[in-house]
């Protein structure tokens, strides 16, 4: 996979509204592409050429920005052996980062989802053992700091069984979470160390038959999940309040098995909201579509919630 960059994730089935905003491609890679996260940087780039290459069939996943223009990026090795996190850091002015190994977590199963804790620390999903690391990027230690049911893997799942919990995103003192296995979107509380105060509660659930990778959260209380096979990007509010479909269209290559997204940083598209896909590469649309990696802008203005 590429290192990319922003260019200019109840119990009872819910309740699904559709309202379609405006959307358009901004960028697709080759076929068989698999763009897996993206990042806004604050001067308001995407960046889709290559910046860095990392050793062959590593994979590269989550990624969060600790400090102005400093990133952190999951490095995985294909076969699982290694999971590394790596500090991509732009000098003012520049697109050429400066890349270095920060830390390698031993003893985790599949290192994805990536959010920060504070400057120095990143939390880690782990969607094979079902919990997060908490990992210094400074001194390269890390520790599991939270493991709760909602994070597990379900084995019996039809849907990518194997990944658990698989995007996080921190605001405040609530870490929100998706679990793939349990098609899931939920919350907890943590302390400011990362561990948690409370057991995580479910928000929603993916729509039958897709289930939730990596998500979004806006400026007011809302989240925008990636459905992965879905080809759809769903709004969830609070519990109790209607899921709603803003874009894609399970049939169509419009937003090709989404895997993560993000809002613009600047004035001009704080309320766009960009959207990494996976080109149908392991869910072809209609069973036999693929298309590149794409990344998608879809315009939220008007959908906001009264």
């Amino acid at each position: 996979m590429q290192l990319t960059y922003s260019i200019p994730f109840l119990t009872l089935l819910p309740t699904f509204i559709t309202a379609l905003p405006p959307t358009h491609l901004v960028y697709e890679a080759p076929n068989d592409t698999w763009l897996e996260n993206l990042a806004a940087r604050g001067c308001g780039s995407i960046l889709p050429n290559l910046l860095h290459r990392f050793s062959s069939g590593s994979l590269t996943v989550g990624i969060t920005e600790t400090t102005p223009d400093t990133f952190q990026v999951i490095v995985a090795s294909a076969t699982l052996e290694n999971n590394s996190i790596y500090t991509v850091s732009f000098l003012v002015n520049s697109d050429v980062p400066l890349i270095h190994l920060a830390a390698t977590v031993s003893g985790a199963g599949l290192l994805n989802g990536l959010a920060t804790l504070n400057p120095n620390t990143v939390l880690a999903a782990d969607s094979y053992k079902g919990v997060v690391w908490a990992i210094d990027t400074l001194t390269g230690a890390s520790r599991i700091a939270i493991s709760d049911t909602l994070m597990a893997p379900l084995t019996t799942s039809v849907f990518e069984s194997t990944i658990g919990i698989n995007g996080i995103k921190l605001r405040g003192s609530t870490l929100y979470l998706t679990n793939s296995a349990q098609a899931l979107f939920a919350k907890m509380e943590i302390q400011p160390n990362g561990t948690a105060i409370n057991a995580a509660e479910v928000i929603a659930h993916s729509p039958p038959g897709t289930t939730y990778d990596d998500f979004a959260l806006d400026g007011r209380r809302d989240a925008f999940l990636a459905t992965s096979q879905g080809n759809t990007i769903e709004e969830v509010g609070r519990v109790g309040e209607p899921q709603i479909i803003v874009a894609g269209n399970i049939n169509s290559t419009e937003i090709a098995e989404p895997t993560a997204a993000q809002f613009g940083r600047t004035l001009a598209d704080r309320d766009v909201l960009y959207v990494t896909t996976a080109g149908g590469l392991e869910a072809p649309i209609n069973g036999d579509e693929r298309v590149g990696g794409q990344l998608v802008a879809v315009d939220t203005r008007g959908l906001w919630r009264a």
